[in-house]
């Protein structure tokens, strides 16, 4: 196998774009959390692919940038600074993010909050919770609660200081788990598959000048439709008669009250300006693929309920599980066309060459660092009273997702990669049954969902990213190593200040979004219902996800056999998530604008227009993340762009 491409530039980003990262992250931090977990309950910009409030800030940075190359041109960032920048603030809106820090914060006091005598969670849970998982200190955990207090009183450091220390180096120990894994895949996916990674065009054209991306008049036509859009509707909040746009979904499901309708139950429906942006830059047949397979879960459903099998197998037809199949389908399919490469990367590993030069880490350091920071997550989890098998095997089931959201961000971007409820925890105690786990280990297993609730906003995502950004700037990927790591460690701990600091000056149940909460009681009322009525396997469940596994490998054999084969797997996958299903119409309305496009414009009509579709993203993200700003400074609520 050939050695890698050198890079053709030795530039580095100045300490000066590092410092701007830094400075930012806290600020990230705080807005992102403010209007995800706040009193407004949204916007929620780290559900979709492409982060709004990176995109607003890397506008802003653009903007003012510009500005300082008129006045002190010496002292402006380069496009490649810009890029670092963003690189590190993509890095902190994973780790604050709804999909992470959002979920563990609230399960950190929720089983000393809410035990008492009629749950017996003195005794059923809490003894079997290690020091480091639990704030066990009631009183100190009143004002996160109920809010009107601060984080910063003495008891309550005391109180979190040891759970947080804790929770933040497994948190780093997954985030370099990751970074370990995109280096390796690096070469792969960006130099021998030249993969295409939608989204890196957006920031890459934002912040380059010589692109010309910001004369062209596309763009402004389209960025005034969607800030337009978004203002007007904005403004509705405060004037309720003000003309607006109706683009927020609207459930049609209470429409279809009667059987068999009623089983087609949660049935938004929506016109988001941002997501026919985004589903205007996917390839035709994922597009297709997204909308068609939402209506072929939703037909699976109705068939379900005529049939009779809605009343005979309660959760027909486990769309979540098919969507789980077909993502370990994805990920197992790219490590089987990958296994000659991995094959020549443990040569490299044994025998270090000049490959390792034009690494984000070379080889043998990638690999070392993504087993010991493998080996920490299994330990902790091993010590806490989880047999070694099951927490390897949870770990290998997280991985092989996480992978397989790489991949998809990849290949093909997606606008976003839901699958809720496929976590480790419940898959595991699907196959094995909670009966099957004792009450500490099965305690211990709930603290997957952290981290796995959801993977909208996997860190690994940002980090693959980045090193095609390096590619396209033709500079090495360890420009980017030193602001991933920072980046990183200053993420994790804004993002905890953020949630503790608006926790306890507002209060998570009384003053913010009732999903702060809520997280808490999602996880341990399962569990409270696993300990008090231990089940046996969930066979239908596990037919589901062999079934879903199985669909998506037919279609990724027909798409390679078939030229112009509709199916793409990886729209199977995506489609039962929350976040396609408020974005299945307006996705449908970008397939049919591409589609007739192509067909009678060619790929010059597409490029043509596709300014004006970045533009439709751009103005409802940036007029989209001005509203929670405004009300902020005003202390009221205002609309949400999105959801």
């Amino acid at each position: 196998m050939s050695q890698a491409t050198p890079p053709t530039s030795d530039v580095r980003p100045r300490a000066r774009a590092l410092l701007v990262g830094l400075l930012l992250l806290p600020l990230n931090a705080f807005w992102l959390v403010q209007m995800e977990m706040g009193r407004a309950g949204g916007p929620y910009p780290t559900t979709f692919s492409l982060y709004a409030n990176v995109v607003f800030l890397l506008v802003g940075l653009t903007a003012l940038n510009a500005l300082l190359a008129r006045l002190r041109p010496a002292t402006a960032l380069t496009p490649l600074e810009l890029l670092v920048v963003a690189a590190m603030l993509s890095i902190g809106s994973s780790i604050s993010s709804v999909d992470f820090l959002d979920v563990l914060v609230p399960m950190l006091g929720h089983p000393t909050r809410f035990a008492d005598a009629s749950n017996n969670w003195a005794t059923k849970i809490l003894p079997y919770l290690p020091p480091g998982y639990v704030v066990r200190d009631a009183e100190a955990l009143r004002g996160w609660y109920e809010g009107n207090a601060t984080c910063y009183d003495p008891r309550v450091l005391r109180a979190w200081l040891p759970v947080v220390t804790y929770w933040s180096l497994f948190a780093l120990a997954l985030l370099g788990a990751m970074l370990a894994l995109a280096s390796l895949l690096r070469r792969r996916w960006v130099e021998q598959e030249r993969l295409a990674f939608p989204l890196v065009m957006v920031p890459l054209a934002i912040c380059d000048p010589a692109t010309g991306f910001w004369r062209q008049r596309a763009l402004w036509h389209g960025l005034l439709v969607g800030a337009g859009v978004t203002l007007l509707n904005g403004v509705q909040s405060f004037i309720p008669a003000a003309p607006h746009f109706p683009v927020k979904y609207v459930d049609l499901g209470p429409q279809f009250s009667s059987p068999p309708w009623n089983a087609l139950g949660w049935t938004p429906v929506s016109m988001y300006p941002f997501a026919i942006g985004l589903g205007f830059l996917l390839p035709v047949d994922l597009l297709f693929s997204c909308w068609f397979c939402y209506l072929w879960f939703k037909l699976e459903r109705l068939a379900g309920a005529y049939l009779g099998l809605t009343g005979a197998v309660p959760r027909y037809p486990y769309v979540e599980e098919q969507c789980a199949g077909a993502y370990y389908a994805v990920a197992l399919a790219a490590v089987w066309t990958g296994r000659h490469y991995l094959g020549w990367m443990l040569r490299q590993v044994r025998q270090p060459g000049t490959a390792d030069r034009a690494e984000l880490l070379g080889y043998r350091a990638a690999l070392l660092l993504l087993l010991v920071c493998v080996g920490y997550l299994v330990a902790c989890f091993r010590h806490a009273g989880l047999p070694l098998q099951i927490a390897a095997a949870g770990f290998a089931l997280y991985f092989l997702v996480v992978l397989a959201c790489a991949r998809m961000r990849a290949e093909l971007a997606p606008p976003a990669h839901d699958l809720h409820n496929a976590g480790p925890e419940r898959l595991l105690t699907t196959f094995f049954g909670p009966r099957a786990f004792k009450p500490r280990e099965l305690t211990v297993l709930t603290y997957f969902f952290w981290f796995n609730r959801a993977y909208r906003s996997l860190a690994i995502a940002p980090q693959v990213e980045s090193l095609k950004i390096a590619e396209r700037q033709q500079v090495a990927p360890r420009v980017f190593l030193a602001p991933l790591l920072l980046a990183a460690v200053v993420g994790v701990l804004v993002g905890f200040w953020a949630h503790l600091d608006l926790g306890y000056r507002w209060g998570a149940s009384s003053k913010m979004a009732g999903h702060m909460a809520w997280f808490g009681t999602e996880a341990f009322r399962r569990l409270d219902s696993w300990l008090s009525a231990p089940l046996k396997p969930d066979l239908p469940a596990c037919g589901a996800l062999l079934a879903g596994g199985l669909q998506a490998l037919l279609l990724q054999a027909a798409r390679l056999r078939w030229a112009g084969w509709p199916f793409h797997p990886l729209g199977l996958a995506v489609a039962g998530s929350y976040s396609i299903g408020t974005t299945w119409l307006p996705l449908l309305v970008a397939w049919l604008i591409k589609v007739n496009v192509m067909r009678h414009g060619g790929v010059k009509l597409y490029r043509r227009l596709l300014p004006f579709f970045i533009g439709l993203v751009l103005g409802d993200y940036l007029a989209g993340c001005t509203w929670p700003l405004v009300g902020w400074l005003l202390g009221v609520p205002t609309s949400s762009f999105q959801q």
